[in-house]
């Protein structure tokens, strides 16, 4: 007996009616991306993030008391997070990583100098001259803190309402350093001006 006769035939090709999968288009859960862009800002909001419960099928009991076995049904656990509070997390998270890796527009090397001065302490008034920023930069990046400040302190109170204290203290991390930024950055631009 041949060997050829023996082996099975195998068909690697890809059946004709199935569509290849495209990455990133799952219908499923989606787990938190591992992923290190951004800076230290990214980092918390990445970690928020992964304490965020993660989505979970929920599946009945094997039979119903008449003896019928239900299908299952899948959908979101008990304890898992609202998706539009996961995705507010995620788009938040996208800002700041645009934000902390953008070292072309000046008013965002601005404002990501800025938090690295103030995670170890306020810095001493003139520190923008010793940088080199530019008066404009640092109202540029003034502004840009704003709206990340307020977004970032909006999830941080939904967060707070739902219950979330593990992924609220990271977002809680997240306002203050954006809050003194902007204050930093406000007084820095002021006493510029005065000069």
């Amino acid at each position: 007996m041949s060997t050829e006769a023996a082996m099975p035939t195998t068909n690697d090709d890809p059946a004709p009616d199935a569509e290849p999968e495209v990455p990133g288009t799952s219908s499923g859960p989606v787990a938190v991306p591992d992923d290190t862009s951004g800076g230290a800002l990214a980092a918390r909001l990445r970690e928020a993030r992964a304490r965020l419960e993660p989505e979970r099928p929920s599946i009945p009991a094997p039979r119903s008391p008449e003896g019928v076995v239900p299908p299952p049904v899948f959908g979101r656990g008990a304890g898992a997070p609202a998706a539009d509070l996961v995705r507010a997390v995620d788009d938040l998270l996208a800002r700041l990583v645009d934000l902390e890796d953008d070292a072309q527009d000046p008013d965002s090397r601005a404002l990501v100098r800025a938090l690295e001065l103030v995670a170890t302490g306020v810095p001493d008034a003139g520190w923008s001259a010793d940088e080199r920023l530019e008066g404009e930069a640092l109202r540029g990046a003034a502004e840009l803190a704003g709206p990340l400040h307020d977004d970032a302190a909006a999830l941080l109170e939904r967060l707070d309402a739902e219950e979330r204290p593990a992924s609220a203290v990271e977002v809680d991390a997240v306002v203050a350093a954006l809050r003194v930024a902007r204050m930093v950055l406000d007084l820095e631009s002021f006493a510029r001006q005065v000069r």
